[in-house]
C-alpha cells in the first residue's frame, strides 16, 4: 500500500477520527412580491363589508336577488376555506422545520457516512470504507484533488465484504496536502479479470449546518453534505 493510506477489514464499518475543523453557510436571497393569501384575505373581507352594506341599504320594495347572493356567498365561502386550509399548512410548513431544524443541529460534532466518491479531507484525516461483492484479485483506489488532478494511488486488493481505509493526506510523493475536498475512484477485478461490483462510501465529522435553504444542509469542513445522503452516523468523537 501506497500513499499513506491504512485499511482495515471487516463485515461492518467502523470508522474512528478526531479530526475538527470549522464549516461555513451561504444564504440566497429571493424574490419579493404580492402576498396571494393576503389578497384573498383582503378581497374576503371588502366582499362581506360591500354585502353588508347593500343589505342595509337595499329598497324593500326591490330587494337583492336571492339566488344571486347565495351564489356569492357560496364563491366566498370556498375563497374562506382556501385562507383556512394555506393557513393550516403554513402552521404544518412552520412545525416540519422547526423539527428537521432540530434534527439537523443533532449532526453537530458527529461523524456521519455516506455513499459518494467525495470526501472531506480533515486534520490530515480521511476516511474510505470499499465493499467488495467478490473477492478483488486486483484493486486500486485513485485519489483526486478538488481541480480533478490524481494525487494519490493505493493498492486495496482484498477479500469478499468491507474493507476500511485511512489517508494522512499524503501524495504519492510523500507531500502533505491541505485539508478540503477531494474525491475517490476504486477500480477492482478478480483473478479472471472480471471487473468486481464495489460500493464506496466516505465518513467525515460534521463542524457546521447551514439552515438558510428551504433544507437544512452539513457542513464537513468545507464540504457541504444534504442530509437525506447521510446513511449512518457514526459517533460523535
Amino acid at each position: 500500500m501506497t500513499s499513506g493510506v491504512s485499511g482495515t477489514s471487516n463485515n461492518t464499518t467502523t470508522n474512528n477520527t478526531t479530526s475538527n475543523t470549522s464549516g461555513t453557510g451561504s444564504s440566497s436571497g429571493s424574490p419579493t412580491g404580492s402576498n396571494p393569501l393576503s389578497d384573498l384575505t383582503n378581497n374576503y373581507t371588502t366582499f362581506l363589508t360591500l354585502l353588508t352594506t347593500q343589505l342595509k341599504n337595499q329598497d324593500p320594495t326591490s330587494p337583492m336577488d336571492t339566488n344571486q347572493m347565495t351564489q356569492q356567498l357560496v364563491q366566498m365561502s370556498s375563497v374562506e376555506q382556501q385562507i383556512e386550509a394555506n393557513n393550516q399548512l403554513k402552521a404544518i410548513q412552520s412545525t416540519l422545520a422547526s423539527g428537521q431544524s432540530s434534527q439537523v443541529l443533532n449532526y453537530l460534532g458527529k461523524y456521519v457516512e455516506m455513499e459518494g466518491d467525495k470526501f472531506p479531507l480533515q486534520n490530515s484525516t480521511a476516511n474510505v470504507s470499499v465493499t467488495y461483492a467478490s473477492a478483488a484479485a486486483s484493486a486500486t483506489m485513485n485519489v483526486y484533488d478538488s481541480s480533478g488532478k490524481l494525487v494519490s494511488t493505493t493498492d486495496v486488493s482484498g477479500a469478499a465484504g468491507t474493507h476500511n481505509f485511512s489517508w494522512n493526506g499524503k501524495d504519492s510523493s510523500g507531500n502533505t496536502l491541505p485539508d478540503g475536498t477531494y474525491s475517490v475512484k476504486v477500480s477492482a477485478t478478480d483473478s479472471s479479470g472480471k471487473a468486481v461490483a464495489t460500493t464506496v462510501k466516505v465518513a467525515g465529522k460534521v463542524t457546521g449546518v447551514d439552515m438558510s435553504g428551504d433544507t437544512p444542509t452539513l457542513q464537513m469542513g468545507d464540504m457541504t453534505v444534504n442530509m437525506s445522503d447521510v446513511t449512518t452516523v457514526l459517533s460523535a468523537s
